[in-house]
């Protein structure tokens, strides 16, 4: 069976401030007024960007508002007007990258409609470094995760936008794996925190060591994990062993209690 268009989670990652739409009241202050409605739409939504490139490149620490606002063609009091501080602007970036990494790790499954074939496309879609950006949004993830684990108001933010996305994904890979007949080793809010653990962790290590990581076993672990017993599509030219159809199951030998010698007396 086929997964839905739009594959296991949609993709709404994309930091982007869409300028509101005019209302009544509005349309009689004249374009003018629409105009700087839209520039600052605008103005905040280059901010947000350029916080999340440099962030991503550098650490957010590392990371000043002037360079921010150099970065975005704004001056630095543009990120004050918008967000109050330096704090404010990384809150509003996690605002407005509301979907977790699992979110965006699932959002070209549907180019297939195997099973295998789509979990071969999330490994693919997280390991992608064919341009700058492609695999600039782990980075950021990873450095908003090592924020919040210091900054209790961050760390707030984070658990709050996680569990939304956490349920979101849960309903999404239970649907997935009814219509596939997988049978996944955890429920499906547990099978949403496996998932992102295993990938965001095996990315990590695929950036420091890629002859360790390879494709293959990344997709191996994953078809385990979602109790897909058929063999995934190679990804890329380290996939080449297939995915047995059962995992063989390791002998434990017997251990038989040892006689005690008899000695006569």
């Amino acid at each position: 069976m086929a997964v839905p268009a739009g594959g296991l989670l949609h993709n709404a990652s994309d930091i982007s401030i869409v300028a509101p739409t005019a209302s009544r009241t509005d349309r009689h202050r004249g374009n003018v007024s629409q105009t700087q409605e839209e520039r600052k739409a605008q103005t905040r939504a280059l901010l947000l960007a350029a916080a999340a490139d440099l962030f991503a490149e550098q650490g957010i620490d590392a990371v000043s508002v002037d360079e921010v606002a150099e970065a975005a063609g704004r001056t630095s009091g543009a990120v004050y007007a918008h967000f109050g501080s330096k704090q404010g602007l990384l809150l509003a970036l996690l605002d407005s990258w509301k979907d977790s990494v699992l979110t965006l790790l699932l959002a070209e499954v549907a180019v297939t409609d195997s099973p295998s074939g789509q979990l071969a496309a999330v490994w693919e879609n997280l390991v992608d470094t064919s341009d700058d950006r492609s695999g600039r949004w782990s980075l950021l993830e990873h450095e908003l995760w090592l924020r919040a684990a210091r900054d209790p108001e961050v760390a707030d933010v984070v658990r709050v936008r996680n569990a939304e996305a956490r349920r979101y994904s849960a309903r999404q890979l239970d649907g997935w794996a009814a219509s596939v007949g997988a049978r996944p080793v955890a429920a499906p809010e547990e099978s949403a925190v496996l998932v992102k653990s295993l990938l965001t962790g095996l990315a990590m290590q695929r950036r420091l060591e890629p002859e360790v990581v390879t494709d293959e076993l990344a997709i191996r672990g994953l078809a385990a994990l979602l109790g897909l017993r058929r063999s995934p599509v190679a990804a890329g030219p380290s996939a080449s062993r297939a995915l047995p159809d059962e995992p063989p199951t390791p002998e434990i030998p017997t251990r038989h209690p040892t006689k005690e010698p008899h000695h006569e007396h």
